[in-house]
């Protein structure tokens, strides 16, 4: 029992200090830049005793002072021993340092410094890492794709084909259809849909799932009571109406995502740009707000403008600075953005604001602008890759499928010709074998869209595309564009 609860509270330690050393460079650089404004470490701990957006930071800061609030412990002494309390090594022996270099007498401000300069040169090795982990699992679910397509073929191609006639019946009476086979692929799916959740996450918070039930459930509703009631069943339009309702389910989510999407990049983009003006208002002598009335009142930031123009009004009307971070909290999710106004308004209203703070600030803006830009970079090529390896898969499946019944006609020399039953026995498999392509494919462009930027809800626009390219391949199948069979048959030489 007793090795249980080591094991429990070890697995949460863990998992703390995780959270922990995610938060670390953003607490460094706060804790640099307010002591660059002149407050000590008791000052700092309340400051950031009240920012949310560090909540396992915040956790850790909130010991810290009841210690020093309720035992009455010198701060310095309680930031000793907060190092060994600490779950996270990292934490413990930054405070570790930052206590010392007090205590010595040293320069605080350029330990700090370089902390803060080292902790973001970790952050962006720690994003490297991500992105080749990511890469992993991208050639682990491709490598996946193409042996699920290939078993399928090979379980044709040795006899078990589920087309296959047997010897002396005019008709595919019997039959075994590998369903296994095609349940497998979404299954998967939803496995690799699970695994890159640990691996990639995003400055945007996901479409909320009631939202997306509330617009997308009718519509697949309507396709499943449509499939299984066998309304259609005539047309072989089954596939269409999966395909058509997956479609109409994802599309207010893909546009509402979307227009998030590009509203927090704007913003992403125009934050470092505000900084950089600030500073440099700064330098000339402006005060701090003047300074930030002036570079929010620009007209370049794209779909960032209104609420850079509303921060700018606010300002001018005496507004608090509290107040103006909750409206543009409940504006935009992005945490880039949010903690670099957070710092910003923080160091303005402790009463710093001098240039070498707020040049520090830009850079730091700069630096993490750049690593989430580099990331995004080195992911976009899995965007195509996913987009030729679906499409290839996909089309080669039910291009297969397709071409049993011609290869068994042909492989049955002065046979009778097939009869209806095994056509429509053929079009029935091609019409479950579709369907299934079709949802793969939807899962395929949620998978895409948590890879590359690093939320599912980004992934319906990604769905929406493929499912339309599956239902085009479909299209040109059954309408016979490309036929291995006619192919087979035109190479055959003559006997």
């Amino acid at each position: 029992m007793l090795s249980l609860k080591k094991l429990e509270h070890a697995d949460h330690d863990k998992k703390q200090a995780k959270k922990i050393e995610k938060e670390l460079p953003y607490f460094i650089t706060i804790v640099t830049l307010l002591a660059t404004s002149g407050l000590g470490p008791y000052s700092i701990l309340q400051k950031i005793k009240d920012l949310n957006l560090l909540p396992a930071i915040r956790q850790e800061s909130i010991k810290i002072i009841k210690r020093i609030d309720m035992l009455g412990l010198d701060p310095i002494t309680v930031l000793i021993q907060a190092k060994e309390k600490t779950s996270s090594r990292l934490l413990g022996d930054f405070l570790a340092g930052y206590v010392s270099a007090i205590q010595s007498g040293g320069n605080v401000i350029n330990y700090l410094k370089s902390k803060m300069s080292s902790s973001f040169e970790m952050l962006e090795a720690k994003e490297k890492g991500s992105v080749e982990k990511i890469s992993g699992i991208v050639h682990a679910y491709l490598t996946m794709q193409i042996v699920i397509l290939a078993v399928f073929i090979l379980v044709a191609a040795v006899g078990s084909n589920p087309l296959s006639i047997t010897p002396g019946a005019s008709t595919a009476a019997n039959y075994n259809p590998p369903y296994m086979i095609l349940v497998f692929p979404p299954i998967m799916s939803l496995v690799f849909l699970k695994v890159a959740q640990k691996f990639n996450y995003s400055n945007i918070s996901e479409v909320q799932v009631k939202k997306i039930l509330r617009f997308g459930l009718p519509a697949i509703l309507i396709s499943i009571i449509l499939v299984l009631s066998n309304a259609l069943s005539s047309f072989h339009a089954n596939a269409y109406i999966v395909g058509i309702g997956l479609v109409a389910a994802s599309l207010w989510p893909a546009l509402h995502f979307q227009k998030i999407y590009t509203k927090n990049l704007d913003a992403e983009t125009a934050t470092p740009q505000i900084l950089r003006d600030i500073t440099e208002a700064r330098k000339s002598g402006l005060g701090p707000e003047k300074c930030i009335i002036r570079a929010c009142k620009r007209k370049d930031y794209r779909t960032f403008n209104v609420i850079a123009n509303t921060i700018s009004n606010k300002l001018e009307w005496g507004i608090p600075m509290n107040n103006i971070f909750d409206s543009l909290y409940s504006e935009i999710k992005n945490f880039q953005v949010l903690v670099s106004f957070r710092i910003l308004f923080e160091i303005i209203t402790s009463g710093g604001g001098n240039v070498n703070t707020l040049d520090s600030l830009a850079d730091t803006s700069e630096k993490i602008y750049d690593i989430e830009k580099n990331k995004r970079e080195m992911l976009k090529p899995y965007i195509m890759v996913g987009f030729m390896l679906i499409t290839i898969t996909g089309f080669t499946t039910l291009l297969t499928i397709d071409s049993f019944a011609s290869i068994n006609q042909q492989s049955r020399p002065g046979s009778e010709p097939l009869g209806s039953g095994y056509v429509e026995q053929t079009r029935s498999f091609f019409d479950i074998i579709s369907m299934s392509v079709i949802v793969q494919a939807w899962l395929a462009g949620l998978f895409i869209g948590k890879i590359t930027k690093g939320a599912f809800s980004g992934g319906f626009l990604f769905s929406i595309i493929l499912v339309i390219i599956t239902m085009v391949s479909v299209d040109m199948i059954q309408l016979h564009v490309i036929n291995i069979g006619s192919i087979m048959k035109n190479s055959t030489p003559p006997i």
